[in-house]
């Protein structure tokens, strides 16, 4: 007969129990920790409670004010290589070691939750083994607090914790009861405190309450219909003019995890490091797209993302709101700028009348240059070999690198299914575009991907295509165009509209000629300059749609160029009677880092890398930011 054993750290009936100790068990549990972990908590430094390394178990804080900076450093650090790489002759890359066993010690349920967060949104989709190689090496041991006048983590559901954590401190009159939250957990106490973990077990104490310096006046639930009526609401203007953009809101928040990359080289410039950095959507240029332009150009529009991020977006895709009522922005926030009172305000007003090794995924791929063509006076074609063949559909782009300089997002512009080759076009635009007009045939650049979901080629089947383009936005049309070409009986008659601003500035102008001689399209073009030499249409490409033989009812169109063109060819196509499930937008300048990751391309409920960068006007006609401004 075999006996029913009961879980560590429970009795026969299946109850948790929580086990008594003192400080001074405390601290030896912390001494033994040292010897296999770095252990980090807070500790006074210079007047001030900071987390830190504990090399003293005496200078552990277990009592302290939330005013403490959040536990993310160490998990999702503010400056973290991702690799390394030297020049000189063929490209080397080398990883990054391996992560740190920690124990952040003494966490408050708040950034308990945070972790929770995190995981959420970084171990979403293809997960950042970065960030994962640090969560698994790490012991989260937590802590009981008392809240400040900043705290609204009761509004939240995040004034305690029911897991998420290995250890679990909780105060009384005579010291301790510790909570096992997990396994590890478990078998890290019997190991390093076995004195406490044959103890008899307490029965758990009961919840108590805790009291807020501030909070919601109505159930958290309520956020994402309360935003979803707000969007356009004059309190963003208010809450823009007040704030300075200094971002010290989402960079001390111990959820956000907007990023940036960069190349950083050694001082004797034979190598160097690819890092990532916090970033914040609050500051300007962190949606700068090709092109110089910004679709959240003012901090109302920033202002507002935030608080879409943290309270309406994230809930709706985790059922977790990306806030958890610590306090830490409305602490060091310039402006006074309190989320609270925002979220009170728009309530009240809407009540009265009725959310692999470390860094592998950003390790490029090295190919070689086969051939640079020129084709205008600023752009060059670059075709790229690499390792094997690529599966992607046209839309699709790849993160190039150029090594100490970083890496861009770039279109590709060949045909999908030829081979372990690939085409790109490059504009001299930046530093990096410049150094890749530099490069010739035998050099080598790093490449990421492919990345993002293009036109979906089996819809568009037995139907008439209307390509619309306007300057660099044929890149994309170009691979499709080719796409379309090598099974062109599947489909009806092609027409491409091209707008561009001198004969000199169109792309692919040869192929372009070559096809529309032979019958496979019907190629049009707009100039914008008066004496254009060709003797076309002067204007911009809105000026094509005039007698156009097309029936909206069996076709598609693909649009292709900036967002100040969308403005006027999408309601001159809807006026035509295309529906807006068969009108498909390109938005491709909003891309980054290809992982859905960064936070560069998010524009409102949409991340264009993880859905895009080809959509469907249903799906982005409310993207204001984007394209209808």
């Amino acid at each position: 007969m075999t006996l029913a054993v009961a879980p560590p750290g429970t009795d026969p009936s299946g109850t948790t129990l929580w086990r008594p100790l003192s400080r001074n068990d405390i601290d030896l549990l912390v001494r033994s920790l040292s010897h296999a972990y770095e252990v980090v908590g807070a500790r006074e430094r210079r007047g001030r409670v900071v987390l830190d390394r504990i090399d003293d178990p005496a200078e552990l804080l277990l009592e302290y004010s939330p005013k403490v900076h959040s536990p993310k450093k160490f998990l999702f650090p503010n400056w973290e290589k991702l690799f390394r790489f030297r020049l000189g002759g063929k490209v080397l890359l080398e990883s990054e070691r391996a992560a740190v066993p920690r124990v952040i010690f003494g966490m408050h349920p708040c950034d308990l939750h945070a972790v929770q967060i995190l995981d959420d949104c970084l171990f979403e989709g293809e997960a950042d083994s970065a960030y994962r190689a640090k969560r698994e090496a790490t012991i989260l041991i937590g802590v009981d607090c008392v809240p400040d006048e900043h705290c609204f983590c009761t509004s939240m559901g995040t004034d305690r914790s029911a897991g998420g954590f290995d250890l679990f401190f909780h105060r009384v009159a005579e010291g301790y009861l510790l909570q096992v939250g997990s396994e590890r957990g478990e078998a890290l106490l019997r190991r390093h405190a076995p004195q406490v973990a044959s103890r008899p077990g307490e029965p758990p104490m009961p919840w108590q309450a805790k009291q807020t310096g501030t909070g919601l006046r109505f159930p958290f639930e309520s956020l994402a219909p309360l935003l979803g009526e707000a969007y356009d609401h004059p309190i963003w203007k208010a809450v823009g003019e007040k704030c300075l953009g200094c971002g010290a809101c989402t960079l001390m928040c111990p959820s956000c995890y907007c990023f940036n990359v960069e190349d950083r080289m050694d001082i004797d410039l034979e190598g160097g490091a690819r890092v990532r950095t916090w970033d914040s959507c609050q500051f300007d240029q962190f949606t700068r797209v090709s092109g110089g332009s910004e679709f959240r150009a003012n901090q109302a529009d920033r202002q507002r993302h935030r608080f879409f991020r943290k309270y309406k977006y994230l809930w709706e895709k985790h059922q977790r709101t990306a806030c958890v009522g610590c306090g830490r922005c409305s602490r060091e926030c310039l402006a006074r700028i309190a989320p609270t009172e925002v979220l009170n305000n728009l309530f009240e007003e809407r009540a009265l009348p009725a959310l692999k090794s470390p860094g592998a995924e950003y390790h490029p791929q090295l190919a070689d240059i086969v051939a640079v063509e020129d084709l205008t006076a600023n752009e060059k074609i670059f075709r790229l070999r690499l390792d094997g063949p690529l599966d992607f559909s046209p839309g699709a782009f790849m993160a190039v690198s150029v090594f100490g300089l970083g890496e861009a997002p770039f279109t590709i512009a060949s045909a999908p299914g030829s081979g372990a080759e690939i085409e790109i076009v490059v504009r001299a635009a930046g530093n990096l575009t410049r150094a890749l007009h530099r490069l010739r045939a035998g050099d080598t650049v790093g490449v990421r991907g492919p990345f993002g979901s293009g036109f979906p080629l089996q819809e568009f089947q037995g139907k008439d295509l209307l390509l619309v383009a306007g300057g660099m936005g044929l890149i994309t049309l170009r691979s499709l165009l080719h796409a379309i070409l090598a099974r062109r009986a599947d489909f009806g008659r092609v027409t491409l509209l091209y707008g561009a601003k001198d004969v000199a500035d169109i792309l692919f102008r040869q192929e372009l000629l070559r096809w529309h001689r032979e019958g496979l399209l019907d190629c049009r073009f707009a100039l914008r300059a008066e004496n254009n030499g060709w003797g076309v249409l002067r204007g911009d490409v809105t000026k094509l749609f005039k007698d156009l033989e097309i029936v909206p009812a069996r076709s598609v169109a693909a649009i292709s160029g900036p967002a100040a063109m969308y403005r006027f060819t999408n309601p001159l196509l809807l006026r035509l009677g295309f529906s807006e499930e068969s009108i498909y937008l390109n938005l491709e300048r909003h891309m980054k880092c290809g992982l859905g990751k960064c936070g560069k391309c998010r524009i409102n409920d949409i991340c264009v890398c993880e859905c895009g960068p080809i959509f469907p006007y249903s799906r982005v006609r409310h993207l204001k930011e984007a394209i209808e401004r």
